[in-house]
C-alpha cells in the first residue's frame, strides 16, 4: 500500500469518521484484487464479507466499471449516518482549490456542507472576502442558488483563500467584514515567529516566506523546497499562502534571528510591502517558473549559511625515527606513504590507532635541505611543533582546514 494511503488512513481513524474504501484500476492485467484486501486487513481495516464491516468497491475510475455501485454505495453510507444538512441558512464548507484568472480574478472552488448559497451573499474563507455575485457549478454553468454537497466555483475574492480553508457565507457584507475584524485582532495576539538561524547542533536553516498563485502551485512549491537540504543546512518556510504578498509577510520576515527572503510565484508585491521591505532590507523576489525559484532558493541557501571548517588529509607517513625531542617542538625522520607534506601545515598523530593529538610542521627538509614539500615515496625530517612526544612508528597525517 502506497504511503499517502496509510497516510489518509490514519488521519480517518484518528478523526473517527466512517469511510468507504474503493480499490481501483481494476482493469488493468495485473490487477489483483485479493491482494489489496489482504495488504487492507494488515493495517486493521476488514472489509464487509471478509469479517469486517467497512463497505467496499472495486472499480475502474479510467473506464467507469463500478462507479455506478459506489456512487450508490456512497448514498447508502450517507443515510445510514443520517448525514443531514439545512437549506434554510447560509451555506458552509470547505475551499477545494484556488487559483487567479488573469480576466476575471482570484477565484476558488467550494464545496458545501451544509445550508445554501445564492448570488448577494457574502462568503468569507478564512481571511479572504468575496461578494456572490456570480454563481457557477465545476462545469461553468451559472447558478440561481447551490446547496450542502455540491460544489461551486466563485470569483471576485480580494485575497487567495488556501486551499483546505472553511468558509462560511453571510447574508450581509458588513456582516462577513465584521467577522473578519474580529479574526484578525485574535491574530494579532499570536505574533509568528522565525526560527533562530543555528540550532543547538550547529545546523542551519534558511527562513522563507512564500507567496503563490494557487495551492496546486503552493504545494509543488513546498515540496521542492523542502527537499533542499543536506547534513549542515536545510530551508524552513515560516510563512505561506497564496496572493499578494502583503506588509504582513514583510514584517514576518523581519521577526527571526536572520531576515528571512520573500519569494512569490506568479503574484503580485503590495505597494506598501514592497517600500516597508527596500526600507528595512527585506528581499523579494518573483518567479514564473518553479524549477527557476528552487534554483534561486538554492543558491541563496548557500549564498547564507555560515562557513564551516573542512579539514581534508593530503598526506600520510609513518615516523621512522625520532633525532630530538624538548618541550614541545621535535624532529622526527619518517617516509610519506601517500599524499604530500607541506611546511606550515597541520598534522595528526596517531598511536596504535589511537589520536594522540595535533601538531604544526615548522621546518621541513629533504636531503637535508629544506624544502616547502615532500612527495609520496619520500624520506623526509621535519620539525614538528606539539606539546606530546612523537616516537617511531606513530602514524602522521598532514591536513589542511578551509572554509565551505
Amino acid at each position: 500500500m502506497k504511503a499517502q494511503t496509510l497516510e489518509a488512513l490514519a488521519s480517518i481513524k484518528e478523526a473517527k469518521i466512517p469511510y468507504i474504501v474503493a480499490i481501483n484500476k481494476i482493469d488493468k492485467p495485473n490487477a489483483n484484487v485479493e491482494r489489496t484486501q489482504a495488504g487492507l486487513a494488515e493495517q486493521g481495516v476488514y472489509l464487509e464479507g471478509l469479517g469486517g464491516d467497512v463497505p467496499w468497491s472495486a472499480i475502474s475510475a479510467k473506464v467507469g466499471t463500478g462507479v455506478d455501485e459506489l456512487l450508490d454505495l456512497i448514498l447508502i453510507v450517507a443515510e445510514l449516518q443520517e448525514f443531514k444538512g439545512d437549506t434554510s441558512v447560509p451555506a458552509k464548507g470547505y475551499v477545494l482549490e484556488s487559483h487567479r484568472d488573469q480576466k476575471r480574478g482570484q477565484a476558488a472552488t467550494l464545496v458545501i456542507t451544509d445550508g445554501s448559497i445564492r448570488p448577494g451573499m457574502t462568503v468569507l474563507a478564512g481571511r479572504a472576502l468575496s461578494p456572490v455575485r456570480i454563481l457557477e457549478s465545476t462545469a461553468g454553468k451559472t447558478l440561481k442558488e447551490a446547496t450542502f454537497s455540491t460544489p461551486v466555483q466563485l470569483v471576485g475574492f480580494d485575497e487567495l483563500p488556501e486551499a483546505g480553508a472553511s468558509f462560511q457565507t453571510y447574508t450581509s457584507k458588513r456582516e462577513a467584514e465584521n467577522t473578519r475584524s474580529g479574526l484578525a485582532r485574535e491574530e494579532k495576539k499570536v505574533p509568528v515567529v522565525a526560527p533562530t538561524s543555528i540550532d543547538e547542533t550547529g545546523h542551519f536553516t534558511m527562513p522563507l516566506i512564500v507567496r503563490a498563485d494557487a495551492a496546486g502551485s503552493l504545494e509543488a512549491i513546498t515540496h521542492e523546497l523542502t527537499r533542499l537540504k543536506d547534513e549542515h543546512s536545510s530551508v524552513q518556510i515560516v510563512q505561506s499562502g497564496m496572493g499578494t504578498i502583503s506588509e504582513g509577510d514583510v514584517k514576518t520576515a523581519l521577526a527571526g534571528t536572520i531576515p528571512a527572503a520573500v519569494i512569490g510565484f506568479n503574484v503580485a508585491v503590495d505597494p506598501i510591502a514592497e517600500d516597508y521591505a527596500r526600507h528595512h532590507g527585506i528581499r523579494i523576489e518573483i518567479f514564473d517558473i518553479i524549477y527557476k525559484l528552487t534554483e534561486r532558493v538554492e543558491e541563496l541557501l548557500r549564498a547564507s549559511r555560515p562557513k564551516r571548517a573542512v579539514e581534508e588529509v593530503v598526506g600520510r607517513a609513518k615516523v621512522l625515527k625520532q633525532f630530538s625531542s624538548r618541550k614541545d617542538l621535535h624532529v622526527i625522520g619518517g617516509a610519506i606513504s601517500e599524499g604530500y607534506f607541506a611546511r606550515g601545515a597541520s598534522v595528526r598523530v596517531t598511536r596504535r590507532n589511537t589520536t594522540i593529538g595535533v601538531g604544526k610542521i615548522k621546518n621541513l627538509q629533504s636531503h637535508k635541505a629544506d624544502v616547502e614539500r615532500v612527495e609520496t615515496g619520500s624520506e623526509f625530517g621535519a620539525q614538528i611543533a606539539s606539546p606530546f612526544e612523537i616516537v617511531p612508528g606513530d602514524i602522521v597525517e598532514c591536513f589542511t582546514t578551509s572554509l565551505k
